[in-house]
């Protein structure tokens, strides 16, 4: 791969929102071509180097048969969720072992907890922070979020397979400046935190998602942009019905002359 192909793919993946308008067939090349070059990529004598990468490059359909699921997801909505971000102990886990049990599942309680190299997570209610104010005090909390809403989604299992799934909700929240505060996985279940005031964007996001993967009867999605492109440079063959010998002399003499 190029130095200008790498630059491409890099820059890309910064801007999602380029491919997506690419796929639905509103980027001009040259364009394209020029504003990479004024952010970086390739030089700014080798703008038909650009293009002929920008020819090659692979603008896949990136979601894969992800969106195809989602009009099947469950959601569920849970508010006032907190986020506490501890530095990693042993003891600390001892600890939340003697905590679980206060906790209701049943109820709805919410109390998860995550390990990670050098973090010990803990997601909590806010109406339950008694219980585990103890560990507040004894413990080194690196960080902490609260104000925090849980949006569950209740995935088929045939996610667990299928390319694309995670990548099509991340992007729409990206394109719509929803920031993530925390992503749990629990396949085929998938557990995302937003900070309150952006929940009702978040929600309106997924809840259009689930309306608009799915197609009406009749209707197709779109074809790649490499499907489109092969389609572009195919030329109908002649068939060999239409085409004969060329008329002969005596022939084009007897038509007369042509009338221009």
């Amino acid at each position: 791969m190029s130095q200008i192909e790498l630059g491409i793919r890099n820059f890309l993946s910064r801007h999602p929102e380029i491919e997506i308008c690419h796929q639905a067939g509103l980027i001009n090349r040259r364009a394209l071509a020029r504003h990479l070059i004024a952010n970086g990529v390739g030089g700014p004598d080798g703008l038909d180097a650009v293009v002929a990468s920008l020819r090659r490059y692979d603008f896949r359909d990136l979601e894969g048969e992800g969106p195809e699921l989602y009009p099947e997801v469950r959601v569920t909505l849970k508010d006032r969720i907190m986020i506490i971000d501890f530095e990693k102990d042993k003891a600390l886990l001892h600890d939340l072992q003697r905590i679980i049990g206060q906790f209701e599942y049943d109820r709805g309680d919410t109390l998860k907890f995550v390990v990670g190299r050098t973090s010990i997570k803990l997601f909590v209610d806010q109406g339950q922070e008694p219980a585990v104010r103890s560990l507040l005090t004894r413990y080194k909390v690196r960080r902490r979020l609260d104000r925090l809403s849980e949006i569950s989604m209740m995935f088929p299992d045939a996610a667990s397979e299928t390319r694309g799934v995670l990548a099509v909700l991340t992007r729409e929240l990206a394109l719509n400046d929803v920031v993530l505060a925390e992503l749990l996985t629990a396949s085929p279940e998938l557990l995302i935190y937003v900070r309150d005031e952006q929940v009702a964007k978040a929600y309106e996001i997924v809840r259009r998602l689930q309306g608009s993967s799915s197609s009406p009867e009749g209707t197709t999605r779109r074809p790649s942009s490499r499907a489109r492109s092969e389609r572009r440079t195919r030329r109908p063959i002649p068939s060999a019905r239409n085409v004969g010998p060329p008329p002969s002399l005596e022939e084009r003499q007897s038509r007369g002359p042509s009338v221009a």
